[in-house]
């Protein structure tokens, strides 16, 4: 778990996520930029870490897979990622 955490660090402050900052159109001030980061980071720790989870309360890695396919949609949906056709 410890290693994941400079890790995790590296790859949310990764130039790809100043790419999609731009992208998104979010506005350029630093408290802002910095916010997005402090959220990128926790995000992509509590999915690495549910993963990490998954992986050590199931048998092997491929149950593992199907059980967090499912709880990925089922927190997708509820969390309004799905964009409406409206």
């Amino acid at each position: 778990v410890l290693i994941e955490l400079p890790y995790i660090f590296c790859s949310s402050c990764s130039l790809w996520h100043y790419i999609v900052y731009a992208m998104i159109g979010f506005e350029w001030t630093v408290a802002k930029f910095f916010w997005y980061l402090f959220f990128m980071y926790f995000t992509l720790l509590y999915f690495t870490f549910y993963g990490m989870m998954a992986v050590a309360m199931t048998p092997n890695h491929h149950i593992a897979a199907i059980v967090s396919s499912a709880f990925y949609g089922i927190w997708n949906l509820f969390s309004g990622f799905i964009v409406s056709s409206a």
